[in-house]
């Protein structure tokens, strides 16, 4: 079904192709649903438009003259990170197309392919970059500061884009590490309170006999060496957002005042007899799942579900690695742009030695590891050797998969996205229905 006008001229497509009747029909195809078309007829036009930037949307060969399908989808990421590139291979370099998923492609095509599946793959990017635009706003990635590929973090950005235009509370919860802050400063810069301020708070650095006094404000006289009446944070956080970070560390006292305030509005500083209002948003996170803690406990159930009108959970690094490539790539930029380095991107034995590690530091380890890795190399491409050996180590005893284990993770991954269809599964594979049920009995029976 053709895009609707408004839905799909906005979105551009680079098409790579170096067969001229191939490239022809998909620019006409594309065309036709509505989508704008940039062709290229090898690798080194694909990486002239690249280097433009004008583009939303990357389908390309494999295999073509010039850089090659993976050499354009390592440099699409360098400078565009959350545009999606789908690949097109022939089935006997499934291997190929494999290694692209494992460094950040959005999908691919094995030839010969139906043009139908190809419009709804294309539909799908499409969709997705609409949804990224939503939640971005006109400023991009640097107002949306979050980078992902994975479904697991698309659902909770687009929930964070629903929810961000109420006044409800929200707990985020997550290992450390997997950027709850940065969360939490999305949601506050896609919420009506933008233009007000953004105070933080880490519950866990201010000790427990100074936290009260922080958080509410205190008189003159309320205590010793109170000579002056301070304002709180919660003052300072009028018309926008609070975050709490680690609430979990809060006692049992400032856990009382802080679920009179969430009920109320309403305050006391210390030392105070007359109450205050605050028109505060205020969103919590903690590393700790409190339901836990309130079974055991250790924190106030009443003042849990409080929080927790909206919970959230960001999920850790490892369980989501096709978000690894994009974010490699995005710190590599990063490190490039604060300390002057030319690194390029990084070996395909490195990113796989990234993918094959647990990484229970999360994204700030990754942080930590990519930093290191620009800073040795300074220029080029960062090689295994330049990250570090507790890392590499997880790898060493990986061997590289056969070409019949490889198909067969690719029959399974499709089966899986298309619902175990297993006529719709032959067709993408070019192969009759009777063929995939033999494979899949081999699969079984081994």
């Amino acid at each position: 079904m053709p895009q609707s006008s408004s839905s799909a001229t906005a979105i551009t497509v680079l098409v790579a192709e170096d067969d001229p009747d191939m490239l022809e029909l998909l620019r006409s195809v594309l065309t036709d649903e509505g989508y704008t078309v940039l062709p290229a007829r090898d690798g080194h036009e694909a990486q002239a438009l690249l280097e433009k930037g004008q583009f939303d949307i990357v389908v390309t060969d494999v295999r073509m003259p010039g850089p090659d399908g993976l050499a354009l989808l390592r440099r699409a990421m360098a400078s565009q990170l959350h545009q999606p590139v789908i690949l097109m291979t022939a089935f006997g370099s499934i291997s190929d197309a494999v290694q692209a998923m494992q460094e950040g492609a959005y999908h691919y095509l094995a030839k010969p392919f139906d043009l139908q599946q190809l419009i709804e793959v294309v539909g799908n990017a499409a969709e997705q970059i609409r949804e990224l635009r939503a939640v971005t706003g006109p400023q991009g990635e640097e107002f949306f500061p979050i980078v992902f590929r994975s479904p697991a973090m698309a659902r909770l950005l687009a929930m964070a884009r629903d929810v961000a235009a109420s006044n409800a509370t929200i707990l985020i919860e997550g290992s450390t590490g997997t950027g709850k802050e940065l969360l939490a400063r999305a949601i506050h810069r896609l919420s009506r309170r933008a233009a007000g301020p953004f105070v933080p708070v880490d519950c866990s650095a201010i000790p427990e006999t100074l936290l009260e006094g922080e958080l509410f404000g205190h008189r003159r006289g309320a205590f010793t060496g109170a000579y002056h009446d301070r304002a709180g944070i919660i003052e300072r956080a009028a018309g926008g957002t609070l975050f709490l970070d680690e609430v979990a560390n809060l006692s049992s006292q400032v856990q009382s005042k802080l679920l009179r305030f969430l009920q109320e509005r309403r305050f006391r500083r210390l030392g105070d007899s007359q109450e205050m209002t605050a028109d505060v948003r205020l969103i919590s996170a903690s590393n700790r799942r409190l339901a836990d803690l309130v079974t055991a406990g250790a924190f106030r159930e009443d003042l849990y579900y409080r929080l927790a009108v909206i919970p959230m959970e960001i999920p850790d690094l490892r369980q989501r690695p096709e978000d690894i490539p994009p974010l490699v790539y995005h710190l590599i930029r990063r490190c490039n742009q604060e300390g002057g380095y030319r690194v390029e991107g990084m070996r395909r034995e490195a990113l796989q030695a990234l993918l094959a590690y647990p990484w229970p530091g999360n994204v700030r380890e990754l942080e930590n590891v990519v930093e290191r890795a620009v800073i040795l190399r300074k220029a080029g491409l960062i090689q295994t050797q330049d990250l570090p050996v507790h890392v590499t180590a997880a790898a060493a005893g990986e061997r590289e998969p056969t070409l019949a284990e490889l198909e067969r993770q690719h029959i399974h991954r499709l089966l899986a996205e298309h619902g175990g269809n297993r006529s719709l599964v032959a067709r993408i594979l070019g192969i009759d229905r009777r063929t995939l049920h033999r494979k899949l009995k081999q699969y079984s029976s081994s």
